[in-house]
Parts: C-alpha cells; sequence; structure tokens
C-alpha cells in the first residue's frame, strides 16, 4: 500500500490544532471549538482530523475494500493520534506541567447500562447522532455547516478520541487499554449511526 504522505501530514497537522484547541477550550462541542474545526477543516483540506470522521467514511465507504478503505483510513487514525501527542507535549512543556488527566475507564463491559445513556452519550444516541451528522457532512458540502453541525450534536458523540489517545500515550501508557477500546467502540458506534443514515436515504 502506497502511504499519501502529504494527506497523512494534514491529518498530522489538523488533529495537532484541534487537540491544542482543545487544551485550552476544555472542548469541541463549544462555539470556539466549531470556528476552530471549520478554520482547520478548511486550511488542511481534505483531512478528517477527528477519529470520528474516519470511522463515518470507513463505515460509509466499501467495507469490502482491505487495502483502499481500512487500511488508508487506519493511518489517518495514526496520524490523528501522533498530532495529537504532539499537541499534548507541546502544551504540557513535555511533562513538565501536570494536567491532572485520568482514562476514563472502559464502558464496554457495562454495555447495558450505556445503551440510552450513563455517566456519557448512550450507544443509540452515538449512532443518531452519527446519521444525522453525517447527513449534513455530506450534502452540505461546507466545513462551517459540518463544524457547527458538530457543535450542536457533539454532546451526543465523543469527538476526542485521538486527543484521548494521546494523553494516554504521553502519560506513559496510563490507561492504555480502556483508552484504546473506547477510543476504537465510540468512534465504530459513529461510524455505523452514519452507514444506518446512508442505508435510510437510500431507501428513501
Amino acid at each position: 500500500m502506497e502511504i499519501d504522505k502529504k494527506m497523512m501530514m494534514a491529518e498530522l497537522g489538523g488533529a495537532f490544532t484541534v487537540s491544542w484547541v482543545i487544551g485550552f477550550t476544555g472542548a469541541m462541542a463549544t462555539l470556539p471549538g466549531a470556528v476552530a474545526l471549520a478554520v482547520v477543516w478548511m486550511a488542511f483540506s481534505g483531512a478528517h482530523v477527528l477519529p470520528m470522521v474516519t470511522w463515518c467514511n470507513m463505515m460509509t465507504g466499501d467495507l469490502s475494500d482491505a487495502e483502499g478503505n481500512w487500511m488508508a483510513n487506519g493511518m489517518r487514525l495514526v496520524a490523528q493520534v501522533v498530532g495529537a501527542v504532539l499537541a499534548i507535549l507541546l502544551a504540557t512543556e513535555f511533562g513538565d506541567i501536570e494536567t491532572g488527566w485520568a482514562a476514563t475507564d472502559m464502558w464496554i463491559p457495562d454495555i447495558g447500562d450505556h445503551i440510552w445513556a450513563s455517566g456519557g452519550p448512550g450507544v443509540l444516541s452515538m449512532m443518531a447522532a452519527g446519521a444525522i451528522w453525517w447527513q449534513i457532512h455530506t450534502r452540505c458540502d461546507s466545513a462551517w455547516a459540518s463544524a457547527f453541525g458538530l457543535m450542536v450534536l457533539g454532546g451526543a458523540m465523543v469527538l476526542s478520541g485521538a486527543n484521548e489517545m494521546g494523553a494516554s500515550i504521553t502519560s506513559a501508557g496510563d490507561g492504555m487499554v480502556d483508552t484504546l477500546v473506547n477510543w476504537i467502540v465510540d468512534g465504530a458506534i459513529v461510524g455505523v449511526g452514519a452507514l444506518l443514515g446512508t442505508k435510510i436515504d437510500e431507501l428513501v
């Protein structure tokens, strides 16, 4: 598989910028976060920047294409984590500043409690938000519409996946298993929502 180095650098740069913004604003689902994300999407044209966007692309792409879909998007996820790691290292002066970050516990063992919501977005809410947001993202062809759509729906999705992974890596792997599982599952659920939204749209 040939790696698109320019795209990887765009993902890395975009994720770096967004992770740095998260460090200062505290969340993406805010007006400053939405503005920053829209500007980043325009500046790093073609980059997904957020793992959730990459998962939506994966799940609505050719699911049988291991190299063109799964591997290519998997490399984007790696670049996003690297960008987040670099942002966290810069923001914490390579660990000199204590952030108090702690890994979110893996919620899969208690999935029954998370169908609706319990201490975070529920599975059905994440899927619904993924379905709605993906329609906004793919129909509007506007970084502003996509970013403001995320701001409105962000409470129902986990938008800080790369940042969480970066924080775990820079904390010497603290909470790595929980963070890795959450990173994959949260993104995949939103991606499944995007896929369902696409299928519903095709049937209507």
